[in-house]
Order: structure tokens, then sequence, then C-alpha cells
């Protein structure tokens, strides 16, 4: 079997997150690689790193983490029985690793969002000399910050091949590195089908009984609009049952009448995607798997366009590449118009199968 280490987020604590880094592991499991995700601790030196040295080399990692995540079991769990992780804590142990690897890949969620955080670390900046690749790495906004402008374009030319989510990042990523290679490519959550999504949701549990009929509710913004934009979306579509995932950035969301899932892990989150009548949300992972499961939904913007930091051009990227971005919340009510998954599934199938073939080629080209 070949090795092939990714490096990605998936401790964070979204949904999204966390199943975009179980789908790129999966989906590569399932042709036949051993994946592992890179658990790296950073190397600055400060008493809290050589604590963290410490206790990763006497394998008391899960301790730290448990009480780290204790609010969290069912995140914890998955990762525990979802996610394989290889773990280093020097750069030495960094320096090991690539002997015996085949390709790194570095994707995908915001990774690259220099104006979130800026860490070489995800540009794969640690190695040399061997098979990087970039699969559906995300900037999340509309530039690079200017100050690590010439880093980037410097790390990103060692790769062997860079492929972004966004069609938007090709050409700012191709001005920044001068390359003519860059391509856009899916979501890993698509490179997994409804079928597998379902699979992956089948033991979800519940602590209390669902709606049958019910509107699945999920935002990260903080938006002061978003309560009358979901009672409007209620009252036009008739479904008056309210399910609320509570998200880690906006946990005090509240509407009279929601009922709250407050204990829901990925699995739980899917199942609740999977059964719902309509979807309302501000999240790119939330609307990905909602066309992948062929739901109804509608999608409220979480930033202004004029925002320096506004992520809005993700979602824009995502509901045009299915001709979908009608589907955006606008007082038209032109959101309410039901959605021809006939041909937006036909569009799918052919950007999954020409992005799995972009990945496959990028692994196997350089053996």
């Amino acid at each position: 079997m070949k090795k092939i280490l990714i490096v990605t987020w998936y401790y964070s604590i979204n949904f999204g997150t966390a199943l975009q880094a179980f789908a790129l592991q999966k989906y590569l499991s399932n042709e036949g690689y051993f994946v592992e995700l890179l658990n790296y601790f950073n190397t600055k030196y400060s008493w809290n790193t050589i604590i963290k040295r410490i206790v990763g080399k006497l394998n008391l990692i899960q301790l730290i983490r448990y009480y780290r995540y204790r609010k969290y079991s069912r995140l914890r769990s998955y990762i525990k029985h979802e996610i394989k992780e290889h773990y280093v804590f020097s750069n030495s142990d960094l320096k090991k690793i690539k002997h015996d690897t085949h390709a790194f890949i570095t994707g995908s969620d915001q990774i690259w969002n220099t104006y979130y955080s800026y860490n070489s670390f995800y540009f794969l900046g640690f190695v040399s000399n061997v098979n990087k690749i970039a699969y559906a790495s995300s900037v999340g906004t509309n530039s690079i910050r200017q100050e690590v402008k010439n880093e980037v374009g410097k790390l990103l030319n060692d790769f062997n091949k860079i492929g972004v989510r966004e069609n938007s990042t090709v050409e700012m990523l191709s001005e920044v590195t001068g390359r003519r290679d860059i391509v856009q490519v899916v979501d890993p959550t698509f490179l997994l089908d409804s079928n597998d999504w379902m699979t992956f949701a089948k033991d979800a549990r519940f602590d209390v009984k669902l709606p049958k009929n019910y509107i699945c509710c999920y935002f990260i913004g903080n938006n002061s609009e978003y309560v009358q934009q979901l009672k409007n979306v209620s009252l036009l579509t008739g479904i008056k049952d309210l399910v609320i995932i509570p998200s880690v950035e906006n946990p005090n969301f509240e509407i009279e009448d929601g009922l709250y899932i407050n204990y829901a892990g990925p699995k739980e989150f899917v199942k609740l995607l999977q059964h719902a009548k309509y979807i309302c949300t501000d999240s790119f992972h939330t609307v990905a798997l909602s066309i992948n499961f062929s739901k109804d939904f509608v999608v409220f913007k979480r930033f202004k366009d004029t925002e320096k930091v506004s992520q809005n051009s993700r979602l824009y990227d995502l509901l045009g590449q299915y001709e979908l971005i009608y589907k955006l919340y606008s007082d038209s009510k032109e959101w309410y118009k039901s959605v021809d998954y006939e041909k937006v599934q036909t569009i799918l199938n052919s950007e999954r199968n020409r992005s799995k073939k972009f990945l496959l080629t990028a692994i196997e080209e350089n053996s």
C-alpha cells in the first residue's frame, strides 16, 4: 500500500471541517491507499509546546483531548473511530516521515485563508523533493494578505499539482505563482455520494424525537437578520417545525419554538440534513451536503460583500457551479423556486469524476 499523508484542519469543532477531512481520507482509502491525517504540534519553543512534546512522547495525547473536548463527546468519538492520525511532535519527526510517504496532500477547507491565519505547514513548507498535491484547498476570501503573498507564491510553486476549491481562486493563485496549471476541483464531501453519506450516518442517535417534516437550520454567522428571514422561509414553505443545530461559532442562536439538537456529532449532523424537508444555512459544507442529498434549501448571506474578509465568494462559486445562484435568500423570493436536481446531479457527477481523475493522476504520475 502506498502511504499518503493529508494536511488539513480536522480538530475544529465545526461539522464541515470534520466531514471534509473524513471524506478525503475515506475516498483515498477506498482507492487502496494507506491514508493518515498528519497531526502536528507547532514546534516553536515555548513551555506550552515543550509540555505537548513530552505528553505526546508519553502517549498521553488522548488525555489532553479528553479535557479539551469534554463538552463534545460525540465529536471526540467520531475522530477516534473515523479518522486515522499520524502524530508528529518535532521537526526531526517531520523530516523522517517523508522517506516512507508516497504523497503529501494539503486540503480542503480554508487552510489557505491568510486573513484568518497563516502557517507554512498548510502549504507543505516542511518537506521538499516529494510529491506535493493540493486538493480543494481554499483561500476563502478574494485575496492573499499582502505581507505573505511572495512567500505563498514560492511555497505553491513547489507543488507538483494544485487543485483549489473555488473557481475564483484559480485566477488569483495563477497570478501569485505565475502557474497556468492550477485547476478547480470539487470539495472532498462531493467525492462521496449520497449513499456513502447515508451509510456514514446510519448509527446517528438523538436524545429527542424529531418532527416528521422540519426545516433544518445551521448558522455559523451571528447575523441579526437571520431570525426574520427564517420566519419568512417557514411561512412561505408552510413548514412550522424548526430544528436548530447550534454551531460553536454561534451557540446562542435563538428562535421561538425551535427544537435544539445540542449534542449532535458529525453523524447526527448528516442525518438531520438527510431527513430534513427544507434546509436553511450560511455554511458552505451544509450547502454542499444539501446538493449531494438533492435537498431543497436556501442560503443566508453571512457577510456583506463589501467586507474585506467576506467569505461569500465561496458560496457564490459553489452555487454558480451548479446553476443555483438563485438559492441565495432575497426579498424577491426567487429562492423558493424548486431545484431541477436531475440537471444538478448530472453536473455533479461530471465534476466528481473529473476531480477524482485529477487527484488519482496527481498521486500516481510522480511515482
